[in-house]
């Protein structure tokens, strides 16, 4: 680096300009230089340059470009004829540290007030566009001293930035006096002031960008872990211990050294990470999504073919240095008493002392405050066991570990041997651990942030910053599995629904030991990058069970739970429910009550933890709508066919006692008799008055409206209601039934916005179709707008009254953007179709998986149809870009699809439409 900046500073010569001769004449020069030095960092970077040193180097290049600037403009005007000015960095620049497209900050200090005196000529840099001209994207001020200050005690960012200014030309002595002024009004006194602005700040950012260090899709500059949380440690320690660099607080003792080492290499890092990112936009972009991690990994050295496994040794080692930037920086925030809300403790030195509380020892371990700490050195090494009764001593009393005491911690995993790993004392206090309702989360969290957990269940600590390459899943694996063992402790805390109806069987459960183990081995398996993970999870689960002497019928519920932990989402889901055969399946799977209310609770607590974007009112009550119909169906509550068809009859006779006057009893008893059993099963009786009033109105219009030429009756009737508590509408359609009316009406839907969350359909025997669909607003998710139902209403009476409609390029005409999954490395989402004959009993469910597109339900129902399939239920699910839809269907004339070359004709008809949508593209 120190060849290159001389040979650069050399080259700077060649900046000056001539006497008399504007920079505005010679942008052309200017431009040159920045164009070579950029290419000769590029280089560096590129060459393994590290990440601070390339940032240096680039607010390196603009000072000599500024300084030359400013002295050629300077040197156009004679002295005395402008007022003092001084060129400041601030920000990022400020503290010399630029990325490629890192903004540059610029402050012109002047000695009075810009109406006062003649303006500097070097403010032409702005004025006159020079800067812009250049390519350079600037923010800048042109202020006096006390304008700074005052600006500075407006707002903690401006106040941050100006205590990073640096000095680069024009008169130093108003800079110096700047700083002596900011020091004077902007820190001393205003230090508490300043660190609970930045706390709050910090807070409000780490929520926003996701509150853990290992994202899925992590922003370098404000995520946990983040260049961010390592300045801000820095600026808080100026203001108030006046040290703000690493190598003085290493010096002060505030910071170990190998901490120091760790955050350091953390640091540069990151920004070696952020150029590249910069390099392969180009653009500001601080978000390593998915889409350029690829490439951003093969210039970083991880030069593997596949695009995943180079995903996963890059951001295995990249989530390494945020989680360490992450916990080191709390826990030196804990040591230095910047928190004062958390009960800290202050540095041991005569100027910070403050009287606390007489400590308590308990087993060696002393308890002073809200705090425990060791009240020797070698309280572990006299005891091992002590390294976990240290966690259940602080969960059973509320307490938070003490810095001194997190690092001993770290320090003596060399303890964690085979003894400790079988011994029967450490066992019982970490079942222990996990028995203590409510707090199971944040205390296994403690042990796996020191590096505890991963030691002693080496079957989770194979998952530590392990990529998921599912589209759908927001952290990495092991912070994936304590945010669902954090979820589980609020569900026990719980006060309102939809999570108290969950709080109720939680306090039911008899061994939640079972249950967080289920939840802390649940994806174990993925750590082999197996292709059934709950399988190979199961077979890890019995190994751990066994070494935890867990006895026989924990064990089988334990590898049960993790072997179905993926069902009861995917039947919920992906299956209807109304079907009985579908419950009886289920019901095999899960055995007991106990084993139903454990998986749902897993089930609830897994999902969270994969995303709360992707949980909603909709899945929240078909979840519990399975456990319901499955609780009765383990009950022994299932009528027999007899029985079923005496509830129909008692059901028809309840209904003619409140019939409207207007719909005749004939109506009635042609409806019952009209439709299949399992609609009076599946339907409330609310929901067959209303298909009934539909029904009258549909076959009333037809009586007695002209019609002309026979096409108003094939008109449908429609009847939306909006269900705010599942976050969608529900739509009731009644018409002729026909071909093709599936996908019509899909269709239709897609092309006035609106996305189909699932459909139920139902066709009498006298040709009237009753189908009900629930959809949600494609764009905005939620219920659908007034003005949506009046354009899908208009948009469906002309597709089924006259099918003059063009549906793709309605579709194509909603422009609802680009498709949320990216293509990894040139990898897509593969097309699956799985043909199930097993799920229902009269119907074959086809379900489809593939990357979502524009008109994509659409043509998948055109494909059915054009396969001679009839759908009679629905569920579509659109997630992060990938569709993922079931479909019950039957043949014409073959019922269910058992035959194979039926089969693969279907297969055929679905992909050939898919590829079709692509190459319309």
């Amino acid at each position: 680096m120190a060849g290159w900046l001389e040979k650069m500073t050399a080259d700077a010569a060649r900046l000056a300009l001539p006497p008399g001769r504007h920079p505005a004449q010679e942008l052309a020069r200017y431009r040159h230089f920045l164009k070579i030095q950029s290419h000769r960092l590029k280089i560096l970077h590129r060459n393994g340059g590290g990440g601070r040193e390339v940032c240096r180097g680039r607010a390196a290049m603009l000072d000599l470009v500024l300084k030359n600037l400013f002295a050629a403009l300077q040197g156009l005007a004679k002295p005395g004829e402008w007022q003092p000015i001084a060129l400041v960095a601030v920000g990022g620049y400020g503290r010399g540290e630029l990325n490629p497209w890192s903004d540059v900050d610029l402050l012109f200090l002047q000695e009075r007030p810009a109406h006062r005196g003649a303006s500097h000529p070097a403010l032409a840099l702005i004025g006159e566009g020079i800067l812009s001209d250049l390519g350079l994207k600037v923010g800048h001020a042109t202020r006096t001293a006390e304008e700074c200050v005052a600006e500075a005690n407006k707002e903690m960012q401006s106040k941050t930035a100006l205590i990073e200014a640096r000095f680069l030309c024009g008169d130093e002595k108003l800079f110096e006096r700047l700083k002596k002024l900011l020091f004077k009004h902007c820190v001393k006194g205003r230090e508490t002031e300043y660190i609970a602005a930045r706390l709050a700040d910090q807070e409000a950012r780490r929520q926003r960008f996701g509150n853990s260090p290992v994202m899925q899709e992590p922003h370098i500059k404000n995520g946990c872990g983040g260049l961010r949380d390592y300045q801000n440690l820095l600026w808080m320690t100026y203001f108030k211990y006046g040290v703000g660099q690493l190598d003085e607080l290493v010096k002060a003792k505030m910071v170990y050294p190998a901490e120091a080492r760790d955050l350091e290499a953390a640091y540069d890092y990151l920004l070696r990470v952020r150029t590249e990112l910069h390099y392969q936009c180009p653009r500001p972009q601080d978000i390593l999504t998915k889409h350029f991690q690829p490439a951003v990994a093969w210039q970083l050295g991880f030069k593997e073919r596949s695009a995943w496994v180079r995903i996963e040794n890059f951001m295995r080692e990249y989530y390494n240095h945020t989680r360490n930037i992450y916990l080191i920086t709390r826990i030196v925030e804990q040591r230095l008493a910047l928190d004062p809300q958390a009960g800290r403790l202050l540095p041991n030195l005569p100027r910070f002392w403050r009287k606390r509380a007489t400590p308590v020892i308990v087993d060696g371990l002393r308890i002073q405050g809200n705090q425990i700490g060791a009240a020797s050195p070698r309280v572990f090494d006299d005891a091992p066991p002590r390294l976990m009764r240290v966690f259940l001593l602080a969960q059973q009393r509320g307490l938070t570990l003490e810095p001194a005491l997190v690092q001993l911690l770290r320090n003596k995993l060399h303890l964690v041997n085979r003894d400790f790993l079988h011994s029967p004392r450490v066992r019982e206090t970490f079942l222990e651990i996990l028995n203590h309702r409510g707090s199971v989360g944040a205390t296994l969290r403690q042990m796996h942030e020191v590096g505890l957990l991963g030691k002693y269940v080496p079957e989770f600590g194979r998952l530590t910053n392990l990529v998921q390459h599912e589209f759908y899943h927001q952290y990495a694996a092991d912070e994936h599995t304590l945010v669902c063992l954090e979820k589980l402790d609020q569900i026990w805390e719980a006060k309102e629904e939809p999570f108290q109806r969950y709080r109720d069987l939680l306090r039911t459960v008899e061994k939640p030991h079972v249950l967080n183990l289920a939840l802390l081995l649940h994806d174990a398996g993925k750590a082999g990058n197996s292709t059934h993970h709950a399988e190979d999870g199961a077979r890890l689960a019995q190994n751990f069970a066994q070494r935890m002497a867990l006895d026989d019928a924990a064990t089988q519920q334990l590898c049960h739970l993790i072997k179905h932990h993926l069902d009861m989402a995917r039947i919920s889901q992906r299956r209807d429910l109304n079907d009985a055969q579908v419950i009886a399946h289920f019901a095999s799977v899960v055995e007991t009550e106990e084993q139903l209310r454990l998986l749902t609770l897993l089930t609830v607590a897994d999902l969270l933890g994969t995303s709360e974007k992707l949980w909603n009112g909709f899945k929240d009550s078909l979840l519990w709508q399975l456990y319901q119909k499955t609780t009765d169906y383990l009950r022994g509550i299932r009528p027999p066919a007899e029985e079923a068809e005496k509830q129909r009859q008692l059901l028809a006779l309840e209904l003619a006692r409140h019939l409207p006057r207007h719909i005749a009893e004939e109506e009635l008893y042609a409806h019952f008799k009209h439709l299949p059993v399992r609609y009076f099963q599946q339907c409330s009786p609310q929901e067959i008055l209303l298909d009934l009033e539909l029904a009258h109105q549909f076959m009333r219009r037809a009586v007695d409206e002209d019609l002309d030429s026979g096409l108003a009756s094939l008109r449908p009737i429609l009847h939306w209601t909006p269900l705010p508590d599942r976050g969608c509408t529900e739509l009731k359609l009644c018409t002729w039934d026909r071909p093709r009316l599936f996908s019509r009406i899909a269709g239709a839907c897609s092309a006035s916005g609106l996305n189909i969350l699932s459909a139920q359909i139902y066709s009498r025997a006298d040709g009237i179709a009753l189908d009900t669909f629930y959809v949600t607003d494609a764009r905005a998710g939620g219920p659908v707008t007034k003005e949506q139902r009046e354009q899908c209403t208009h948009l469906l009476n002309r597709v089924l009254e006259r099918g003059d409609v063009d549906l793709y390029a309605a579709i194509r005409r909603q422009q609802l953007g680009a498709s949320l999954y990216f293509a990894v490395g040139g990898e897509r989402l593969p097309t699956r179709i799985h043909i199930d004959n097993e799920s229902a009993k009269t119907e074959t469910v086809i379900d489809i998986t593939t990357e979502d597109r524009l008109g994509l339900l659409y043509a998948i129902s055109q494909a059915l149809a054009d396969a001679g399939l009839d759908v009679s239920w629905a569920r579509i699910t659109t997630e992060k870009g990938a569709a993922m839809d079931s479909f019950y269907v039957t043949h014409r004339y073959e019922g269910k699809l058992t035959s194979p070359r039926t089969q693969s004709a279907v297969r055929s008809k679905i992909l050939g439409a898919i590829l079709a949508l692509d190459s319309q593209r």
